[in-house]
């Protein structure tokens, strides 16, 4: 995989974001990139996000996946204890170009939730 992944759970507006959010990727040149971005609204939602990222590691073990959302705003530990998961983003960081860009440099520090 090199162009990157996004995946969307929840509302129409975490849909919206997520094409915020391709563009923001495609724009840092980051590939082999995976961005899973959450919904809380359900337990169902946060336990489908989780197996997708479960999934997406086994799929593509080299990627670097990041997760955002609000299932990630709300209980960012539980997706950065998963040994599947690279970098966890807040909501307010997921939307800004800088978020991204840095990652591309390496720098994930501060981004990290």
């Amino acid at each position: 995989m090199k162009t990157p992944e996004i995946f969307t759970f929840g509302c129409r507006l975490n849909t919206y974001e997520s094409e915020i959010i391709r563009k923001l990727v495609n724009n840092a040149n980051l590939q082999n990139t995976l961005v899973i971005n959450t919904c809380a609204v359900t337990a169902e939602a946060e336990r489908q996000a989780r197996q997708s990222i479960r999934k997406a590691r086994r799929k593509y073990p080299q990627a670097t996946i990041v997760v955002t959302g609000c299932a990630a705003q709300i209980n960012p530990q539980q997706f950065a204890e998963m040994d599947e998961v690279n970098l966890v983003i807040g909501n307010e960081e997921k939307l800004q170009p800088h978020t991204w860009k840095q990652i591309k440099k390496g720098n994930q520090t501060g981004s990290n939730m």
